[in-house]
């Protein structure tokens, strides 16, 4: 929805609510203003690079490196803006937390992801933007980019760092990492060259955590190569992949959902 449609919304709303209680008049005011900002068009356009997040469908990958017309995208509600904006702030803080373990006398050092990039003299692999304690990464070799949580030595081993918030259900339920996570915790490893990551699973509600060690093998870091050559062989001879056994949840989440049923 646009912008002028969604005043267009608001003004009718406005006519049809002039008797209601002031203080139901401003909450109403507060989430169409949310909804109205944070659906503005954005002239920031996304690089079209790998991004480990979105490498779980080939064709889905494809239709985002071809620049293939996205589905109209369905408007944000204020609620589902604010769990965007929680996520973001618990990662800080936890971050931040992460950073304190050293000075509250556990053995674990906050390592700089730039530094560590030069120490390992891992040349594909460049830091394009910092914002506080996370760090935006790009790989020439593999056309990806990526943010990375954090990297940590603990207990003398280096960790990779990877943060997911969830609700109460899906926490107390968990009981390891998230199969649609593997892909990141693969890319991770692999531009990294570190075996493992230490995902965090937040409990949205009560901020619990629950933590899990993913170890990465020499074979699913080549899962990751061959899927990178895949999309690229796809690309270079403008056929789209055909369709895989894809996670239903990938599907729904999919900004392609129209170009895919339509490329049988």
């Amino acid at each position: 929805m646009s912008r002028d449609s969604l005043k267009s919304v608001a003004r009718l709303i406005d006519l049809a609510n002039k008797d209601i209680p002031v203080e139901q008049a401003f909450l109403d005011d507060l989430k169409r203003s949310i909804e109205i900002s944070v659906n503005k068009p954005s002239s920031h356009k996304p690089s079209l690079t790998f991004k480990p997040s979105g490498m779980q469908c080939p064709r889905q990958s494809y239709y985002f490196l071809s620049e293939t017309e996205a589905d109209e995208p369905k408007p944000t509600s204020y609620n589902f803006a604010g769990i965007c904006d929680s996520g973001t702030d618990i990662h800080v803080r936890i971050q931040n937390h992460v950073i304190e373990m050293k000075k509250n006398g556990m053995d674990c050092e906050w390592i700089d992801v730039e530094d560590f990039i030069k120490s390992r003299n891992l040349t594909d692999l460049s830091v394009t933007a910092k914002t506080g304690t996370e760090t935006k990464l790009y790989n020439k070799k593999y056309n990806m980019s990526f943010m990375c949580d954090g990297i940590v030595k603990y207990r003398g081993k280096y960790y990779i760092l990877e943060f997911k918030t969830e609700t109460s259900n899906k926490w107390y339920s968990r009981d390891g990492v998230d199969k649609k996570h593997y892909h990141q915790g693969i890319c991770y490893s692999l531009n990294f060259q570190l075996d493992d990551v230490i995902f965090i699973y937040i409990d949205r509600d009560m901020l619990q955590y629950k933590s899990f060690l993913f170890h990465v093998t020499d074979e699913m870091r080549q899962e990751i190569i061959d899927y990178v050559d895949e999309v690229n062989g796809y690309l270079e001879r403008k056929i789209v992949p055909p369709k895989g056994d894809i996670d239903k949840r990938v599907c729904s989440y999919c900004a392609y959902v129209n170009n895919c049923k339509r490329d049988k």
